[in-house]
């Protein structure tokens, strides 16, 4: 390294964990690496382990980035060796926010000492003068080693269909080069479908896809052997499981997108996967070794200090700690879906508890999905209640009701008649009904709640957090709990503020998003007793929601609590009500 006064390479690659401090204020454990041959398995008292080979990383300062957020070189190798992931390709965002040849090289420098980050480089049409034409980029390619590309036909504002750039993909297809990209910028799904078909010997890896767009992806899935996808975003219901089924396996590629999120959720999601070893070893790394020429790390790298939940996930095994699960979905029994754009494979009441079996949770609170989001309460209250009438011990539910189809009368009167069911300990009022929280139609709900001790779940209606702190303060009783308060740090922020001015406020993690770093934050701001997992289930998968958790930088006391202890008090209020099979045993 040059011997200069200020290097912004060096800079970014030694950042230290400025704005993450959570990180090692709260003694995180040391990180120790296991080396093992290049069979890609590290034997674990006599286990053999899966070769973890992320897809999808980045690096380098981001616009409007929250303090909070995790960004930088050894963020990212911090979050990898943490999670037992044993390499990465690694791109740079200064290749897409300011000059791709500039970056792309910076990047190769930067990575050079380590050999189980591989550069992926960001490659557009050479006509501008900033980028070499294809012949010579890819001599650069190869001399830096670079077995994967990204393009950004929207953000850096080309045509990927133009006679003139079409030349740049088929050097790239000659040489079988894995091309990375999303849907959204190549133009969406249809324009994805028709680069496919114009490119079929093209590897092509597709980022970024949501689990609400399953029923684009899928058919596209089936239609082009030459697609891959990552599923950092895509947390479909019984996903890994579902593409083993269909045939689907060789395309489907462990990606985690560090370290803006967290590693860990998207390897519970194959840890837990029911589906034979060699599947499990594709996904994990096989496929991209694949895609790249046979290019993998060097070795298996393993946390040797992981606790004992960490290390229960990586075997697959249950984790040896309750689990409470505060933020529960059911559909009726034998759907798939809940309508919009929903689809959620296998939940009703036998997908869903068949699925938390495996990895141990010993109770919840259960909602209806078409009480809440399709806003048809009376329907809610049966689903709810044929699902409790099947659930395991441990499981309670929560209601919903209606202030706009019904008067504020006929609210208070179904609150009445509902509540009967003692079963019921949670109130779940919900934005699609568009009526905030605050608002009088609601008070009769509050109030019953209020003499009860029930709980709230609180996603909220307002971008600040008014309507939480005024019923926190006017009933006290009432536990509410704001529901993916870990969506983002920016929201993490609100209910920060919301908790420190009341006790009776508590923050649920849930979110697609899983942030790095944001539990951290969150305990490091309010303390490590009001946080609470939650996964709402079918929607997404539970495994990459309870992942977070298990894989979090927290000291391990701090997990089991958030996995279990903190739920129960808030639940305690309420136990004498619930029947002795509702009850959870922590």
């Amino acid at each position: 390294m040059d011997n200069k006064g200020y290097s912004r390479r060096e800079f970014i690659k030694r950042q230290s964990l400025a704005g993450a401090g959570a990180l090692l204020a709260l003694n995180t454990p040391g990180i120790l690496l296991g080396k093992s041959p290049n069979s890609g398995l590290f034997s674990q008292n006599g286990r053999e382990t899966l070769q973890y080979f992320d897809a999808l990383t980045r690096i380098g300062p981001r616009i409007l980035k929250h303090p909070g957020e995790l960004w930088s070189l050894e963020h990212l190798n911090r979050e990898l060796d943490y999670c037992s992931i044993s390499g990465a390709l690694v791109s740079h965002t200064q290749s897409l926010w300011y000059d791709a040849m500039h970056a792309n090289l910076e990047l190769s420098e930067m990575l050079k000492e380590y050999d189980h980050l591989f550069p992926v480089w960001n490659v557009h049409p050479h006509h501008g003068g900033e980028i070499p034409e294809p012949t010579e980029l890819l001599r650069l390619m190869r001399q830096h080693n670079v077995r994967a590309v990204t393009i950004y036909p929207q953000s850096n504002r080309w045509d990927w269909k133009h006679q003139a750039n079409l030349g740049l993909f088929r050097r790239l297809s000659d040489n079988r080069t894995l091309v990375i990209t999303s849907a959204e910028e190549l133009g969406g799904y249809d324009e994805m479908g028709e680069f496919l078909s114009r490119f079929p010997n093209l590897p092509v890896l597709m980022t970024g896809g949501n689990w609400s767009d399953q029923r684009y992806i899928i058919p596209l899935l089936k239609s082009h052997k030459n697609l891959h996808i990552t599923f950092e975003r895509l947390q479909i219901n019984l996903g890994i499981e579902y593409y083993y089924r269909e045939g689907l396996i060789d395309q489907i590629v462990f990606g985690t997108n560090a370290p803006a999120m967290a590693a860990g959720p998207h390897r519970t999601y194959v840890d837990y996967s029911d589906v034979p070893r060699e599947a499990l070893e594709k996904v994990a790394g096989g496929n991209l070794t694949r895609l790249l020429g046979g290019l993998r790390p060097p070795a298996t790298r393993e946390n040797r200090e992981e606790d004992e939940l960490m290390r229960a996930v990586r075997r697959g095994q249950p984790v040896p700690n309750p689990i409470l699960d505060m933020h529960m979905h059911i559909l009726d029994e034998g759907l798939n879906g809940a309508g919009v754009h929903y689809r959620m494979l296998d939940g009703g009441p036998k997908g869903v508890f068949d699925l938390i079996g495996r990895f141990g949770n010993v109770g919840g609170g259960i909602m209806s999905w078409n009480g809440v989001v399709s806003a048809d309460a009376e329907s809610g209250f049966e689903t709810v209640s044929n699902a409790l009438d099947v659930a395991p011990r441990g499981y309670w539910g929560l209601a919903t009701f209606d202030p706009v189809h019904f008067t504020k009368e006929q609210l208070n009167q179904r609150v009445r008649e509902i509540y009967q069911d003692r079963r019921l300990i949670g109130m779940k009022p919900y934005h699609y009904y568009g009526t905030e929280y605050h608002d009088p139609v609601y008070d009769g709900w509050w109030e019953y709640g209020n003499e009860r001790n029930f709980y709230a779940l609180i996603h909220r209606t307002r971008q600040d957090g008014l309507e939480v702190e005024t019923l926190a303060e006017k009933y006290p009783n009432v536990r509410w709990v704001i529901a993916h308060a870990g969506g983002s740090y920016e929201w993490a922020d609100i209910a920060i503020q919301a908790m420190q001015k009341f006790p009776n406020v508590y923050a649920e993690l849930t979110f697609t998003s899983v942030p790095g770093g944001v539990i951290d934050y969150l305990v490091q701001h309010v303390g490590e007793d009001r946080i609470l997992y939650g996964s709402d289930l079918p929607m997404r998968d539970p495994r990459q929601q309870l992942g977070w958790v298990i894989f979090a930088q927290i000291p391990t006391e701090v997990k089991r609590k958030i996995l279990a202890a903190n739920a129960y008090e808030v639940i305690r209020p309420c136990l004498d009500r619930l029947p002795e099979h509702n009850r959870p045993r922590i």
